[in-house]
C-alpha cells in the first residue's frame, strides 16, 4: 500500500467501527483497492486516489524535499502561510516563527500583503521571507507552522469552497477510477480522495472547514465519496458526501504514529 491507501484504510476502519478494509494485492487486472466489509455484514468497493499538483515548480520541489512544516516556538498559534515562488524555503523554515510572532503581537490572525500594507510586521515578512499570505489554524497544541504551495503576491491563495468541489469531481470523472468501481459488481462503491498538502487550495478548504454548500456531481459508478487531508501530528480532517446529498463533517481523527500495513 502507498501512503494515501494506508490513510484510507485507517480512516474508514476508524469511522466505521468493526469494519474491515482488505487491500487487494492483485491489481494488475484493474481491480479496485479495497474490499470493505461492515460489521453488520454489508460490503462495498473502495478506490483510493491522490489529488495533487502536477507542475514541477522549483519551490514545490524544495517544499517536498525539506518538508512542509516547522514547530513553533515564539508563536502562540498554529499558522498556514504561503510563500511566493521566489522564496528560499530553507530561509523561510528557519525564520518564519519569529516573523509570525511579530504579526501576532500586532493582533492579526490572518494577513495578506496587498490588504495589510500598513502593518510593519507584514511588510517585513514579505520583504525578508517573501511570504505573501498567512492565517491562523484552530488546532490543539503544540503550535506548528505549515507552508502551502507558492502563490502570487496579488491574488494570494484565495481559497474557496469550490476548490474542494473541483478537486473531488476531477478525481471522480477519471476513467480509471470509474472503470474500476463500475466493474466491481458492488452496489456500494466508494471513492476516497487524499488531498495532497501541496495542492494548496482544496487542502486549505478542507482543513479550515470551507466546505461546498451544494452536493458534488459524481458519475453513476461512484455512490459515496471521501475527502481527507493530513496536518502532520495534529490529525486527519475527513468529510464525506454522496450524489444528491450534502457534505458531512466526520471530524478530526487522531493521526497514528504508524498506519496499518495490511
Amino acid at each position: 500500500m502507498d501512503h494515501p491507501e494506508r490513510v484510507a484504510k485507517y480512516v474508514i476502519e476508524t469511522i466505521h467501527k468493526g469494519a474491515r478494509a482488505i487491500f487487494q494485492t492483485q491489481q494488475s487486472t484493474g481491480k479496485y483497492d479495497f474490499d470493505l466489509t461492515y460489521a453488520e455484514g454489508g460490503k462495498a468497493a473502495v478506490e483510493v486516489t491522490r489529488s495533487t499538483l502536477q507542475q514541477s515548480q522549483q519551490t514545490l520541489a524544495e517544499l517536498k524535499r525539506r518538508g512542509c512544516s516547522v514547530r513553533a516556538a515564539a508563536c502562540r498559534q498554529s499558522w498556514l502561510v504561503y510563500p511566493s515562488p521566489r522564496a528560499r524555503i530553507q530561509h523561510v523554515l528557519k525564520n518564519v516563527d519569529r516573523y509570525l510572532s511579530a504579526i501576532e503581537a500586532e493582533g492579526l490572525t490572518k494577513y495578506h500583503c496587498e490588504l495589510d500594507r500598513s502593518s510593519p510586521a507584514v511588510s517585513r515578512i514579505l520583504q525578508d521571507l517573501q511570504i505573501v499570505e498567512g492565517l491562523t489554524l484552530t488546532l490543539p497544541p503544540p503550535a506548528r507552522i505549515w507552508l502551502g504551495g507558492p502563490c502570487d503576491s496579488m491574488t494570494g491563495s484565495l481559497v474557496k469552497a469550490d476548490d474542494l468541489q473541483r478537486a473531488l469531481e476531477a478525481e471522480a470523472i477519471k476513467s480509471d477510477n470509474r472503470r474500476k468501481l463500475g466493474a466491481s459488481g458492488c452496489q456500494e462503491r466508494h471513492l476516497f480522495v487524499y488531498i495532497d498538502p501541496l495542492n494548496t487550495h482544496p487542502w486549505q478548504a478542507l482543513i479550515t472547514g470551507c466546505i461546498p454548500e451544494r452536493a458534488p456531481v459524481l458519475p453513476a459508478e461512484i455512490t459515496y465519496a471521501w475527502v481527507a487531508a493530513e496536518l502532520d501530528v495534529n490529525g486527519i480532517f475527513v468529510w464525506t458526501t454522496a450524489p444528491r446529498q450534502g457534505w458531512q463533517n466526520r471530524g478530526l481523527l487522531t493521526r497514528p504514529e504508524t498506519y496499518p500495513m495490511s
